[in-house]
């Protein structure tokens, strides 16, 4: 767990909310703890979460940029998560659903329970989404006498991903295997989305502008042209009173006829 990220010198990284999802005991607490203290000995005594707890940990992207990812846990007991929910994913950005690799179970509620909870309380395919297997050190031990620990098989939970639409890791929460390496993934994905949707409407913004001129150009080339009609016709009033005239008088119907005709033209009639 090296190679932590640290503030963005004169410049204010962006803040993404992050939600934790899965059933109680799977280590959503832990990885968090994990995280945000990685050199500290794991309390092993962590009571389960009551309620909704979040912490703020600034993380490095694939790309180079640093990012705030405000980490939200919630309980995963029935009785609070059905209430919370709904606050749980206002202006969430991405979602960690885990569960125990030792625990088929609660493998099983993340099909049956949780990504409807996901579906009926926000937007899913705008979330982006990391499926983590969470105990792995509980199947590696160095004998290998503790790998029939595993209920859910890598093969099992990548089946999952590709029904979901996500991407998947193995974490231990206990040695840190790959805590800091999924959280990272997770944002990284979440701020790709960002960037390509600030690029998208600045894009849409200039199209719009560049639309916005055109239709200005094409009004004022419509104005000049009427205003060439309104000559046109003025200059077609002068040969009418110059044919009046033939005789040397000047026909009085014929000038309020003309006079008629400019007011006629200045209201638009």
């Amino acid at each position: 767990m090296s190679g932590r990220a640290t503030s963005t010198p004169g410049g204010k990284p962006p803040l993404y909310k992050i939600v934790m999802l899965g059933d109680s005991g799977v280590g959503k607490t832990s990885l968090v703890a994990r995280l945000t203290n990685p050199d500290r000995p794991l309390n092993h005594d962590i009571f389960a979460t009551m309620g909704l707890e979040f912490d703020t940990q600034m993380l490095d992207t694939p790309q180079g940029h640093k990012v705030k990812a405000q980490i939200w846990d919630t309980a995963g007991q029935e009785r609070f998560a059905r209430v919370l929910l709904p606050t749980y994913f206002r202006k969430a950005k991405g979602v960690i659903l885990v569960y125990d690799i030792t625990n088929i179970k609660s493998f099983e509620s993340l099909s049956e329970r949780w990504m409807t909870q996901l579906n009926d309380h926000s937007n899913s395919d705008d979330l982006a989404k990391l499926l983590v297997g969470n105990k792995s050190d509980l199947t590696s031990g160095s004998s290998g006498d503790n790998s029939s620990s595993r209920e859910v098989t890598a093969e099992k939970a990548m089946s999952f991903c590709q029904e979901y639409g996500m991407e998947f890791l193995e974490t231990s929460a206990k040695s840190g295997n790959n805590v800091l390496t999924a959280f990272e993934k997770l944002i990284g994905i979440v701020h790709d989305r960002a960037l390509n949707n600030n690029n998208n409407n600045t894009n849409s913004s200039s199209n719009s502008s560049t639309n916005n001129k055109d239709s200005n150009k094409n009004n004022n080339k419509s104005s000049s042209g009427g205003g060439g009609g309104s000559g046109g016709q003025n200059k077609g009033g002068n040969n009418n009173k110059s044919e009046g005239d033939d005789d040397g008088t000047v026909n009085l119907n014929a000038s309020g006829n003309e006079g008629s005709g400019d007011d006629s033209g200045a209201c638009g009639c």
